[in-house]
């Protein structure tokens, strides 16, 4: 993990969080696109299927 993107990203998507339903929106994608890679990577590491196998 790079610590320096990571925060440059995240200061980045702060400015344009105006309210607490934009930040809701954002954890919601955050989750979201973080659980698919998460489970990509462990189809893809742990178990040898390759992304376009599990489309």
């Amino acid at each position: 993990m790079n610590k320096k993107a990571l925060v440059a990203f995240t200061k980045k998507a702060a400015k344009s969080i105006k309210s607490e339903v934009d930040l809701t929106d954002f954890r919601k994608m955050f989750t979201k696109v973080t659980v698919e890679v998460t489970l990509n990577t462990e189809l893809g590491e742990h178990l040898g299927y390759s992304r376009q196998a599990v489309q």
